[in-house]
């Protein structure tokens, strides 16, 4: 096995202002938010699949 380094993506470059983002996996969606506090939480998305996204660039997820 070779030590190959991870890439590296700019947060701000990839969010583009917002709080959440989907990330789509194989089937599967996945949220991504940053927090209040700068604190990132990604959780399934399987339930806010029938909402839409909102568009909103202030946090709407409370700081665990």
């Amino acid at each position: 096995m070779t030590d190959v380094e991870p890439h590296r993506i700019n947060l701000e470059e990839l969010m583009r202002g917002c709080k959440k983002i989907i990330l789509q996996h194989g089937k599967r969606p996945y949220c991504l938010t940053i927090t209040r506090r700068g604190n990132l939480i990604l959780t399934s998305a399987d339930d806010d699949a029938d909402k839409p996204l909102s568009l909103d660039r202030s946090s709407e997820e409370s700081d665990r």
